[in-house]
């Protein structure tokens, strides 16, 4: 069986979520080293970190990644836009060799020449190879020219690619929450206004839906805080769902009660009760939610006195209530 098929869906969606973001950077960072190429200031140090055949770069990393994801599995379980992306990732890597390889001749070999066509002498020998280090020159200074603008249009070809597979990646969690918390990332590649587009084609709700995948992606894992954060989000956007107001404020007096916030926790909790949800999903919560309130009871029950403790266990009885009220609903 080839090792490919044997990766649970999860490994996979990290693997996308890692190739992506190091196409971006990448991205990234050769848009610095363009900047520094049109105003004359671009030097080797600047590629090195950049690109290299030793696996210590960007773009080194991302060739692998994309090979294993692409290049490694069955032909017949490849998209051809796969393949395509595949190809111009790999391309952009060759291309970077060899403008790392010309931005070094003309940085090392550059000065030696012009320090040798001053001493040369007329001998017939030295007229041969000051010729040949011209030449040399010559070339590496097109390549380095030819290889900005074509490196420039492939990555170019390869965002454009991106953006077709984070459409087919909309439930990939990680994908979007990486998404999410990069938007800045995202704008210095795309732009602004094409950043936000990139959601719009993502989900029919745009943020609102990403936001919300985020949010319970998070609650899932019991990042409370996270998801608090997430659905706040959306909740601003949808501020009338029952549905965000339930898991947001279950997030937020998780959150508390694990900052030992318990009266927060509690008031939190008590918002609950009136929520109008799918009764299957709430009562899962429901019931983690009155496991709380009797922690907090029996907490109190020493520390305070049993008239603290009483609020939390009622809150508890009413929590309860309210879950046992869904399984006798027809």
């Amino acid at each position: 069986m080839n090792r490919m098929e044997k990766k649970t869906q999860g490994t996979r969606d990290r693997e996308i979520l890692e190739m992506v973001r190091g196409l971006l950077l990448s991205g990234v960072a050769f848009q610095e080293i363009f900047k520094k190429y049109k105003g004359g200031r671009l030097r080797f140090s600047n590629i090195c970190v950049w690109v290299d055949d030793r696996g210590k770069s960007l773009l080194y990393n991302l060739k692998e990644q994309c090979h294993s994801l692409y290049r490694y599995q069955e032909k017949i379980l490849i998209q051809k836009n796969q393949r395509v992306l595949d190809l111009v990732i790999g391309s952009i890597f060759h291309e970077a060799m060899k403008l790392r390889e010309n931005v070094y001749q003309m940085e090392i070999y550059r000065p030696k020449y012009l320090q040798y066509k001053l001493k040369v002498g007329k001998t017939a020998y030295e007229k041969s190879y000051l010729q040949q280090f011209e030449r040399i020159i010559l070339k590496a200074q097109q390549g380095v020219t030819e290889g900005m603008e074509e490196t420039r249009s492939l990555f170019q070809d390869a965002m454009a690619q991106l953006i077709d597979l984070f459409k087919k990646n909309a439930k990939n969690v990680l994908l979007v929450r990486f998404l999410l918390e990069n938007q800045t990332l995202l704008q210095k590649v795309y732009g602004s206004k094409k950043a936000k587009k990139i959601f719009q084609l993502m989900f029919k709700r745009g943020f609102l839906d990403a936001y919300h995948l985020a949010g319970q992606s998070y609650l899932e894992s019991e990042h409370y805080d996270l998801s608090s954060t997430y659905f706040s989000k959306a909740l601003k956007m949808d501020p009338h769902s029952y549905h965000l107001k339930f898991f947001l404020n279950f997030s937020l007096g998780m959150n508390e009660y694990y900052k030992n916030a318990y009266p927060k926790s509690l008031s939190y909790f008590a918002k609950l009760i009136p929520l109008k949800l799918n009764l299957n999903l709430k009562r899962e919560y429901l019931r983690k939610a009155e496991e709380v309130c009797n922690k907090i009871c029996s907490e109190w029950r020493e520390e305070k006195g049993p008239k603290s403790a009483k609020k939390a266990g009622f809150l508890a009885d009413r929590i309860r209530k309210c879950y046992d009220d869904i399984g006798r609903s027809p």
